[in-house]
């Protein structure tokens, strides 16, 4: 099934393993300029593992519908520097808010078409098996905390997925996608760097993005701009070729759909939100349309690459404690795991793909690095030390 009815682009899809009726399927959605093509290694592995992976392309990337000039508009062209007083703040969030609940019913909408079109098997929770998972990479994990938010308000027209839905992933994305600030004002991020223009950012944060690091334990100690030269970052191992069939730029440039929402849902909080809705089953106090009670069974993973850029880490760590302290002020949440995959950067789906699937679509906690596939250069060393970070030590 390659091509469907909806908005959201198929790019990929490794079919259903052969003779086999209790697969799992797998549905990822990519990040900020690289589309659904850096998972392509995933496919030739998916049968082996009784998994159907099906690479999602958003809306504005190659083969998925353009964004009309009305949805367009939902974007605010808020920068962080502008001034705006109370009421354009005001409207500029109603209507972000609506763009992001419009892009999780097409995530929905997406969902419900395999389901009726291919005939998924369902997740049996005894066995653990079939079902659907669905992955957000990076910047596409704002599609997931999108969708657990809104899917009540999707759930129409006896559309109902409670019976297939197995687990969400949010694949190594920035604190920022979370909703969360770092400790100080110096974090570094190439988008939002100042001393950048439009000629460099483009080559700079792909180099940044792909590239390994080695983290120490504290803020202070992660490593913010300098990936290591063993191994290098992917970006510089990928062939013109590979490149073109992976990165779409548009969507990220100035006024590009990316780039907007980027900017202004962190400005209006719509990130925090997002994260908030889709995390907490119900808040004390607050009315419950605050809180995303759909699926409460469905499991909720925090896929952390330990050799990623700094600001997953943080985001992972930050996480960690915003959960322990929802547990401490009796909170209910859904159920969050955390997975540490080791000696793994921010484009492990290339560099890794193994591990990436396993990461993915298994249950375990830890995922180490096949010695066989991963970069030259690999040392745990700086593995080790982030990972033992204390959650206590975090402030938010």
């Amino acid at each position: 099934m390659t091509s469907t009815g909806s908005v959201l682009h198929i790019l990929e899809d490794s079919g259903v393993p052969n003779g086999s009726t209790d697969y799992t399927t797998l549905v990822v959605i990519h990040g900020y300029t690289w589309h659904s093509g850096i998972f392509s290694k995933l496919v030739p592995l998916a049968k082996d593992n009784n998994t159907r992976v099906v690479l999602v392309n958003r809306r504005d990337y190659p083969g998925a519908r353009p964004l009309t000039q009305e949805e367009r508009a939902l974007l605010p062209s808020l920068s962080t520097e502008e001034a705006a007083d109370a009421t354009e703040i005001s409207e500029a969030t109603q209507k972000i808010d609506i763009f992001m609940k419009e892009r999780a019913r097409e995530v929905y909408d997406l969902l419900v078409e395999l389901v009726n079109n291919a005939d998924l098997p369902p997740f049996q929770r005894d066995r653990n098996t079939g079902g659907i998972i669905v992955a957000g990479w990076s910047f596409g994990t704002v599609w997931i905390t999108a969708l657990l938010a809104h899917a009540a308000s999707c759930n129409t027209n006896n559309a109902d997925l409670s019976a297939y839905m197995r687990r969400v992933v949010f694949f190594d994305p920035s604190y920022h996608l979370l909703g969360y600030l770092p400790p100080t004002t110096s974090g570094y991020h190439p988008l939002l760097d100042p001393e950048l223009t439009r000629e460099t950012i483009d080559q700079a944060f792909a180099g940044w993005v792909s590239g390994y690091y080695d983290h120490g334990s504290t803020f202070e100690t992660l490593e913010q701009k300098t990936p290591t030269q063993d191994p290098p970052p992917t970006i510089t191992t990928l062939t013109p070729e590979e490149v073109v069939r992976a990165q779409y730029l548009p969507p990220g440039a100035p006024g590009g759909s990316d780039a907007l929402l980027f900017q202004s849902g962190r400005r209006l909080g719509l990130f925090k939100k997002l994260k908030e809705r889709a995390l907490y089953l119900s808040k004390l106090g607050a009315p419950s349309e605050t809180a995303g009670n759909m699926w409460p069974e469905v499991e909720v993973c925090y896929a952390w690459c330990l050799r990623s850029t700094w600001d997953t880490t943080w985001g992972a760590w930050a996480l960690k404690k915003e959960l322990e302290d929802a547990q401490r002020e009796g909170l209910a949440t859904r159920r969050v795991r955390m997975v540490r995959i080791w000696g793994a950067n921010h484009f492990i789906s290339w560099d890794q793909p193994k591990k990436a699937l396993l990461a993915l679509v298994g249950d375990e906690d830890d995922v180490h690095p096949d010695l066989e596939t991963t970069p030259p250069g690999y040392d745990s060393t700086g593995d080790k030390a982030h990972a033992s970070l204390l959650s206590k030590d975090v402030s938010l």
